[in-house]
């Protein structure tokens, strides 16, 4: 939300009260919505920018801001996306590598397997056979071995985005509208 229009916001609302409430629909909860779906886009312009391309679903197109959230003295508000982002994020460990990612536990369900997921991915990264395989099927074996072997290297798109210099910026718009020093503080989102 550019300063103008935050200005043109503050000129509409009547009383610092109503800046204040802490209730839906407030000007504060406005600004939210907007700053996070700032977020968003940044977060999809670090998937781009990481050359991350994911199966399944487009992880770019499942990132949205979230609702946002009264509890009493405390806002909240976040950007909500597909299970796996953490695991393109933060990596994953192979049984011959360990990439220094955390230890994830068992996978949520899922409408597809492991094996589907590759099998769909291929395509899209218009991978050709390569000669040493008979099948598609085999092929999709083979780097799904790979994987387990090798696991995924991170590949910190959120980091990129999500950090104190994104919570500077935030603090900023935040307290013009509150008229007053505010904390913002960043949830730990994979644990």
């Amino acid at each position: 939300m550019s300063e103008e229009e935050i200005k043109a916001l503050l000129n509409n609302v009547g009383t610092s009260k109503a800046i204040l409430k802490n209730e839906p629909g407030s000007l504060l909860g406005a600004l939210l919505v907007d700053l996070m779906q700032d977020v968003t886009e940044r977060l999809q312009k670090a998937l781009v920018d990481r050359q991350v391309n994911t199966s399944r679903r487009n992880l770019s197109q499942s990132i949205k801001p979230g609702e946002v959230v009264y509890t009493g003295k405390e806002v909240a508000v976040g950007v909500s996306m597909d299970f796996y982002w953490k695991y393109v994020n933060y990596g994953v460990n192979g049984t011959e590598v360990n990439n220094g990612a955390p230890n994830w536990g068992p996978a949520p369900a899922q409408e597809k397997s492991f094996f589907e997921s590759i099998r769909d991915w291929i395509p899209t990264r218009g991978v050709s056979l390569p000669p040493e395989f008979t099948s598609y099927e085999s092929f999709t074996f083979a780097i799904m071995n790979s994987v387990k072997k090798e696991g995924q290297k991170k590949r910190p798109f959120f980091e990129d985005v999500v950090n104190n210099n994104l919570i500077q910026e935030l603090k900023g718009p935040i307290e013009r509208v509150m008229g007053r020093a505010i904390e913002v503080s960043i949830v730990a989102p994979w644990q």
